[in-house]
């Protein structure tokens, strides 16, 4: 090892070169000064903005994205002209709907128009209703506004949450907590599936439910409101029946929406599983792209109807009932064919009529009956106040059940 002698003014010392260096090194370390004050202050002010703007692109999945939100919020309402010229009021549509909606305790509102001529009709068209699942076509049409703007990725992976995980309809209810899916997978599931936890996750995503009704306001929507989460079983989310065949029909004129967002939404809509409601009142050949609705006050159904005569129009039911009063199901039904013909000229079959069994209703669970009739269990009796005795009341039941 090669040493190197230092000569002091008292002493004389030796190092290693290794030793020196290191030394020398530790020196210069010692000699560099901190800068100063204001200038760390600008440092970290950069620093802040480049990390603030690396966020805007990239949230955490458990917090709501708020600067996607405040990108969103539109900053003046727009002059909106509406989708559809209305020509004249056909009187043979508005009075058959008139005629079929005369039911005791439901309240019906319908609004179609046709496209090529401008002819429409309306039955209460202009009445605020709950609106149910039917809710989740303006909240795709917001999803889809972002992704036009580049705010969303639609492959970016959503997590979920046990907060946005609910029930009702919808198969996400049943995966486990912290799965991943996509946002074009949720998107499709919340209008296919109409599912309630898909659209809790497209909520949130977007910055919560406070949201949305801005963005309504600046297309051109004063009753429509989203108002509470998935699944709005209060009926606190509303809508009315035209602002449903007005939103429509602006996409249809390629307006909010690009034409790649437009055409993959109307083909989603033409794969809605439910299709009992508006499908059945349409002859052969019709094809629609819709979202329907079913909570225990209301039961509705909107889109736009591509008829094999060429005629397109557009039609929104809802109908207010006493607690899941199926009446108001074969009613949507019956107002979807009075449309259809009255705009065709076309007869459609009536559409078969489903069988209500009102003993069944009534009846105990058929195990229980089973057990009743061996005398396996006991027997499980039913009294009324003022009725006779409970064991009078167990044999009736068990009578019946045999």
């Amino acid at each position: 090892m090669v040493y190197v002698s230092h000569t002091g003014n008292q002493r004389k010392q030796t190092y290693p070169v290794r030793v020196m260096r290191t030394k020398r090194h530790a020196a210069r370390i010692k000699r560099k000064k901190r800068l100063p004050p204001g200038q760390r202050l600008i440092l970290y002010g950069v620093l802040a903005f480049l990390i603030t703007l690396l966020q805007a692109y990239r949230l955490p999945a458990d917090a709501p994205n708020t600067t996607l939100a405040n990108d969103l919020t539109p900053e003046k309402p727009l002059v909106i002209t509406p989708p559809f010229t209305l020509t004249s009021q056909v009187d043979t549509i508005t009075a058959g709907l008139k005629e079929a909606a005369n039911l005791p305790k439901l309240t019906a509102g319908v609004f179609a128009v046709d496209l090529t001529s401008g002819q429409f009709a309306q039955l209460n068209g202009y009445h605020k209703f709950p609106a149910a699942s039917i809710i989740k076509i303006p909240i795709l049409i917001a999803l889809l506004n972002a992704q036009d703007k580049h705010l969303v990725d639609p492959n970016q992976q959503l997590e979920l949450r046990k907060d946005l995980m609910v029930g009702g309809s919808g198969i996400l209810q049943g995966r486990p907590v912290g799965s991943k899916i996509t946002v074009r997978d949720a998107a499709e599931l919340m209008i296919t599936r109409s599912d309630n936890t898909a659209t809790n996750l497209v909520i949130d995503l977007l910055g919560g439910v406070d949201k949305f009704n801005p963005l309504f306001k600046q297309w051109g929507l004063k009753e429509t409101q989203l108002n509470n989460w998935l699944p709005d079983l209060s009926g606190m989310n509303k809508t009315s029946p035209y602002e449903l065949a007005y939103l429509i029909g602006r996409l249809n004129n390629g307006e909010i929406l690009s034409k790649e967002s437009h055409d993959w939404m109307f083909n989603v809509m033409q794969h809605v599983r439910t299709k009992s409601l508006i499908p059945p009142g349409l002859g052969p050949g019709a094809k629609i792209a819709h979202k329907t609705g079913d909570i225990g006050s209301m039961v509705g159904d909107a889109g736009i109807v591509w008829c094999g005569s060429g005629k397109c129009y557009l039609v929104a039911i809802q109908v207010e009932r006493p607690h899941n009063d199926r009446r108001a199901n074969l009613l949507v039904r019956k107002l979807s064919k009075i449309v259809y013909e009255g705009f065709t000229g076309e007869t459609v079959p009536e559409p078969p009529q489903p069988k209500f069994h009102a003993r069944r209703h009534y009846r105990l669970p058929a195990g229980i009956r089973r057990a009743a009739k061996r005398k396996h269990m006991p027997h499980y009796s039913i009294s009324k106040v003022g009725s006779g005795s409970a064991k009078a009341t167990t044999r009736s039941v068990r009578l019946k059940a045999g």
